[in-house]
């Protein structure tokens, strides 16, 4: 059971300077023989540009990396916040390629489950669903959670592995997680360092129609919180792929003489629109430039899902 919830979940709005689309001539690593399209991009120090998304395609016009760069000086500037920040960027456009905007979110103290992801790291999501209705998964109270779903996720979008969270919250602006049970933080002598996530929502919900309620341990003491359930239709989407990184590992990568670390994802046999999704990610420090870059790749394609 989930406890001590709070201000180790809230995160506070991050304010910067966005920019449009552009592309910028410039490849963030080495990628021949490929096309770079930057996304949206923003200054977190005031100067320059320091965040923005992009992608990179082969010649054939299939993409080859979908990723978020970092500047050393914006991730500085993120590492030394005492608060939650939270930023969402455009991805550019590619053919077959569902992803739509990123949703960057810096937790200086974790998040639940204590002991798990209680340790300061990003949440770097993926949405391949559109911004207006990830916005409109809303919260009436203090909680960022808009309640427990109870909704059902066709078998198709099940990766191997893949569980439910326990119990199943429906975060504020973000909607519930799937993670891999197999992740190696689960046993308590293993440090977090990073891992993947799925999520998922219903999105015939309606925030002010609970089907339900349900009591939860959730305050400092352990007292029991009344959160509303949601049964939507009774049937879910998947809605976003996450990777988890903690800033010491990222630091370590950077660190590091291979510079990278990338780690094989499984893949649901369907997804709610055809297209190229990711079966790994890599967390990259980029020397020249002084940047991270975390990145989707190699990816294949997967069918949608047809009831």
């Amino acid at each position: 059971m989930l406890q001590g919830l709070g201000t180790a979940v809230a995160g506070s709005a991050l304010v910067g300077t966005v920019g449009g689309a552009a592309s910028d001539g410039q490849q963030p690593f080495d990628t021949p023989n490929s096309k770079y399209e930057r996304g949206e991009a923003t200054s977190l120090t005031g100067g320059a540009d320091d965040v923005w998304t992009f992608t990179t395609t082969n010649r054939g016009g299939k993409p080859t990396h979908l990723g978020i760069w970092l500047s050393s000086d914006a991730f500085e500037h993120l590492t030394s916040q005492p608060d939650g920040q939270h930023l969402h960027l455009d991805f550019p456009a590619v053919d077959g390629l569902a992803y739509t905007f990123a949703g960057i979110d810096w937790n200086p103290a974790g998040h639940p489950p204590a002991g798990v992801w209680t340790t300061p790291h990003f949440d770097f999501h993926y949405y391949f669903v559109d911004e207006a209705a990830v916005d409109a998964i809303v919260t009436g109270g203090p909680l960022p959670f808009m309640g427990v779903a109870t909704y059902d996720l066709p078998a198709p979008y099940w990766p191997d592995h893949f569980v439910y969270e326990d119990p199943r919250f429906i975060v504020k602006a973000m909607g519930e997680h799937l993670y891999d049970e197999r992740s190696p933080e689960w046993d308590p002598a293993v440090p977090f360092t990073h891992t993947y996530i799925y999520g998922a929502y219903d999105f015939s919900i309606d925030p002010t129609d609970p089907d339900g309620s349900v009591e939860l341990p959730l305050g400092h003491d352990g007292e029991m919180i009344d959160l509303p359930t949601y049964a939507g239709d009774g049937t879910g989407q998947l809605t976003f792929t996450e990777p988890m990184i903690t800033e010491a590992f990222m630091r370590d990568v950077a660190a590091s003489t291979a510079g990278e670390v990338t780690t094989p994802v499984p893949l649901p046999s369907a997804f709610p629109e055809a297209g190229y999704y990711p079966t790994s990610y890599t967390t990259r420090y980029v020397g020249r430039a002084d940047a991270y870059a975390i990145t989707l790749e190699n990816f294949v394609w997967v069918d949608a899902y047809t009831a």
